[in-house]
């Protein structure tokens, strides 16, 4: 094939992956926001305690989909089985995501605001999205629509 058949060819699997991945966020932001409002009903959150704002769930979020998205790609184009190595590895990266929140937790950090009242939903909200991730973004980006 050559390189300019295979830019056209390209560019519909991107245009996909783009899409798959706008959709992707959308659901993980609302599985995430949908957490937090929980949580923020049911606890008294301090103000200190940034990591459970809206802001913040919304843009960590959005970074952790497109961080999942860039590497669905890069699979897509190295792998022999995407989906199966990306499924393999959402796990791994959802247990590394875990720490920073655990750490927070038995570190007290946000000056004492960091209880498992407070950081359970962020550890929550990271299972969402990985699920999300996991299946929305490859069943998306690649199919033929």
């Amino acid at each position: 094939m050559s390189p300019a058949s295979q830019l056209a060819a390209a560019a519909p699997e991107r245009r996909n992956l783009l899409r798959a991945t706008a959709v992707t966020a959308a659901a993980a932001l609302a599985i995430n926001l949908a957490i937090w409002a929980a949580a923020t009903a049911i606890v008294d959150v301090p103000d200190r305690f940034t990591p459970l704002t809206p802001g913040a769930v919304g843009f960590l979020t959005i970074i952790g989909v497109a961080a999942a998205a860039a590497l669905y790609r890069i699979l897509l184009s190295s792998s022999r089985n995407p989906l199966r190595t990306f499924r393999r590895i959402v796990p791994a990266a959802l247990v590394v995501s875990l720490i920073p929140d655990a750490l927070i937790w038995v570190t007290g950090a946000y000056e004492g605001a960091a209880t498992a009242e407070t950081v359970l939903p962020l550890m929550l909200m990271h299972v969402g999205a990985a699920a999300v991730c996991a299946t929305v973004l490859p069943a998306l980006a690649t199919s033929r629509r």
